[in-house]
């Protein structure tokens, strides 16, 4: 055989930057990446649908009450009749956007909880020691009330026991009478009847039930019903109102909801009331005013008739008479128009805190005016209540804020313009009272007082019998105040429970635990930096992958030496076909260096079983243990210290000294590497190596080199510029992914391109037969049917 002539560097497969395509499906690929780990799948679903069926069978159902009720819309609500125009002197439309806050509001809500008696909630407890608790609305014989509820102080679980033959109550030994208030710890209450008790059935009769109750404070139980209610408009177009509330006695939210109807519209009566009573006020005090005077002409009238005699007025006299009546009947009117602008002027500007009610409109003919006065009116009622529910910071309430800043300036300015409007109309008709004045002087003196006397009495008769009428308009609007709310659908309460919803937490039950397992799995790798799938060592190198290992617990290191069939035996003999489409150039194995990256990733146990399995298939093969800095070989094959390579390499021994048959297999030897040497990678570069592999070239067909791992020694790129093919071992979980990421570039830098890659530890991935390593779905079946029927096979046979 010729001496061995140095390796050119030949690339056995074009390098490419991009990842390996597969042409595996996507969808496929993330399934079975899930599928090894179906116990945790299937033992957090059962977690899981246990959970929520004990979730759904103790769970409170909780039912939904719907209604609707229509409000007066300025904007979208139809006209009044007259009769209600008549009657409803002082109604005013509203405007949806603002009743939904109000229906809402602090105060209404306040209302509904004392009226339902709400902040003493009473439950009852029965079951095993009373952990069964519920609510005792509809079962509890008595309702508690409280003389305050504005200023209860809260307290839990006062147990009670009713006496019904006697008519009491009895707590912690005392007995308190129904219908009555007395004083208790907890402060003054009265103990009535429950209108909606209902005789328990005959199994609940049998049952042990304790009951007690609890006081809350008002703004605890305001907020809870608030955030239960809901408040939405049926439509843009329309000024309909849906209410919504969602409780688990459909009684109580019946209940809940036409109480918060009746203290709206309560409330909206007493404001009406208020500004009515205000008007009426008015009204009376200028009738008693305008009576005095009427009297006093009257009489005055009297006196001149008997002092002066009767006398007739000419035809002139009465004409002048009627003309200056009516002009001051005119004046009249002006002067109380101008109080009533007064009025409300002094109501805008000096209004200064609540309960300040809007004054009487009634004369004034301006409806801009009227209709701005009832803008601020109702806007401010908003605000106040607003800003007792949201604080002065919310952003509504700033905003009504800043429209009533901006109200006030519009209705000054109107007063204004209206003042000065009618100060210009008294003007004139002053002008011509002066001028009737003069045309008077010249009818005779007496006949003159008489007129002047019979003007005045007529003009305050007149002012009279107006301030009655409108006297008794005022006074039937207030005995007929209209609500400002309809019900167009009472409550009613959904047929089921809308929660809990038993499809969703069905379908809750399965899909949480899923996304949960697939999670853990996902961020378990996400989390992991070692080398896991073929897929990754592909898409980081395009070194070719030619095989691949299972990981397996092994009685012996030397698996291949036997002739039991098994899955790891038939991997090493696929990279042993493999074998001859690599090599420098492809198809020349003769020189075989195995290294990796790291210590622990397998090279040894690739290198001692490659060259067995070689050996097997015929080939003389010379297994070199070239790691002289942590060699395992010799341990492997029991061969007791001895010399060997770096012997060699020191001129100590020969070739043939340190090559030594196994006893294992004829075609098999093993070099040893030999006593320990310091540094010992300084012995490769002496020249001596090329000259161990030449020989050993012209006695072997196949030689396997075991090297130590290139990133802790430069020994495997020393050795790999003499071999034809090196192959580097990967191994499953051990290998950190920095590494293969730059495996092309260090083995680039060396020049070192006949690179091929072997897979090794792949391990089981959760439970069953499904591959780790391999990335792509399939998996190894260590018993496959082939073994297994070859098993079969020898058994019969022998």
């Amino acid at each position: 055989m010729e001496d061995y002539v140095a390796l050119k560097p030949y690339r056995i497969m074009e390098k490419t930057n991009h990842p390996v395509e597969k042409e595996n499906n996507s969808i496929q690929q993330l399934i079975l990446k899930f599928v090894p780990f179906w116990p945790l799948f299937l033992v957090t679903t059962m977690l899981s649908i246990t959970y929520f069926y004990f979730k759904l069978k103790y769970a409170v159902r909780i039912y939904e009450t719907t209604a609707s009720v229509l409000i007066k819309d300025e904007k979208k609500g139809q006209e009044d009749s007259k009769m209600e125009e008549v009657l409803n002197v002082f109604g005013t439309k509203k405007i949806v956007e603002n009743e939904l806050e109000i229906l809402r509001s602090n105060s209404i809500i306040a209302e509904v909880a004392k009226a339902l008696k709400l902040y003493a909630s009473v439950s009852e407890e029965s079951g095993w020691r009373n952990l069964q608790t519920r609510s005792a609305y509809l079962s509890s014989p008595i309702n508690i009330e409280v003389s305050s509820p504005d200023s209860i102080k809260p307290t839990k679980k006062i147990y009670f026991s009713y006496l019904e033959e006697e008519n009491a109550v009895e707590i912690e030994g005392t007995k308190y009478a129904l219908n009555q208030w007395v004083n208790s710890p907890w402060g003054t209450l009265k103990f009535t009847n429950n209108p909606y008790y209902s005789f328990p059935n005959q199994a609940k009769n049998t049952e042990k039930v304790k009951y007690y109750f609890a006081l809350t404070d008002i703004r605890s139980i305001t907020g809870g019903i608030i955030g239960s209610l809901g408040v939405t408009p049926a439509s843009k177009q329309s000024s309909v109102i849906n209410l919504t509330y969602k409780d688990p006695i459909p009684q109580r939210a019946e209940n809940i909801i036409a109480e918060v109807v009746t203290a709206y519209n309560r409330a909206a009566v007493e404001r009406k009331n208020q500004v009515a009573l205000k008007t009426l006020k008015f009204i009376e005090d200028r009738l008693e005013h305008v009576s005095q005077e009427l009297d006093s002409l009257e009489n005055g009238i009297q006196k001149y008739r008997d002092r002066a005699g009767a006398v007739d007025l000419s035809e002139q006299g009465k004409l002048y008479l009627e003309n200056m009546g009516t002009n001051d009947r005119q004046l009249n009117t002006m002067n109380i128009q101008l109080s009533a602008l007064e009025e409300v002027e002094k109501y805008v500007v000096e209004k200064s805190g609540v309960g300040t009610i809007v004054p009487s409109t009634f004369n004034i003919q301006d409806p801009t005016l009227t209709n701005l006065i009832e803008k601020l009116n109702a806007t401010e009622t908003q605000y106040e209540k607003l800003r007792k529910t949201n604080g002065e910071n919310n952003p509504t309430v700033v905003g009504l804020r800043e429209e009533i800043n901006k109200t006030k300036p519009s209705i000054l300015e109107n007063i204004r313009s209206q003042r000065k409007s009618i100060e210009a109309g008294k003007s004139t008709l002053e002008q011509a009272s002066g001028k009737y004045y003069s045309m008077l002087n010249s009818i005779p003196k007496k006949e003159k007082d008489l007129i002047e006397v019979s003007r005045q009495h007529n003009t305050k008769k007149g002012i009279y019998a107006f301030l009655l009428q409108k006297r008794e308009e005022t006074s039937y609007s207030i005995s007929s105040i209209i609500p400002d709310c309809y019900i167009v659908s009472n409550p009613t309460t959904s047929p089921g429970p809308v929660s809990p919803k038993k499809s969703f937490l069905a379908m809750l039950a399965l899909i949480l635990p899923i996304t949960l397992s697939a999670g853990v799995v996902i961020l378990k790798d996400f989390f992991n930096n070692k080398i896991l799938y073929r897929t990754d060592i592909e898409k980081l190198t395009s070194f070719p992958i030619i095989g691949e290992l299972v990981q397996e617990k092994l009685k012996y290191k030397i698996v291949t030496e036997g002739s039991e069939r098994s899955f790891i035996v038939e991997q090493f003999r696929q990279i042993r076909a493999a074998l001859k489409y690599q090599g420098n150039p492809p198809g020349n194995t003769k020189r075989i260096l195995v290294t990796s990256s790291i210590k622990g990733e397998g090279k040894s146990f690739v290198s001692t079983n490659l060259a067995m399995i070689l050996a097997r298939s015929g080939k003389k093969v010379a297994l070199l243990e070239l790691d002289l800095h942590q060699p395992k070989i010799s341990e492997t094959f029991d061969v007791p210290e001895c010399k060997g390579i770096s012997d060699y390499l020191l001129g100590k021994a020969s070739a043939e000294e340190i090559v030594i048959p196994t006893s294992k297999h004829e075609n098999l030897s093993l070099i040893p590497c030999g006593y320990p040497a310091d540094e010992p990678s300084e012995l490769l570069v002496n020249g001596k190596l090329e000259i161990l592999l030449n020989f050993l070239d012209k006695q072997f067909d196949v030689l396997i080199i075991d090297t130590a791992p290139f990133k802790a020694m430069t020994d495997a790129f020393i050795i790999a510029s003499h071999c034809n093919l090196v192959l580097t071992v990967i191994r499953h979980n051990h290998t950190p992914t920095k590494l293969i990421e730059r495996l092309e570039e260090d083995f680039d830098a060396q020049h070192i391109t006949n690179v091929a890659i072997i897979f090794n530890g792949v391990k089981n991935r959760g439970v069953g037969k499904y591959s780790y390593g391999y990335g792509y779905g399939y998996g190894y079946d260590q018993k496959s049917s082939y073994n297994e029927y070859y098993k079969k096979k020898i058994k019969k046979v022998s």
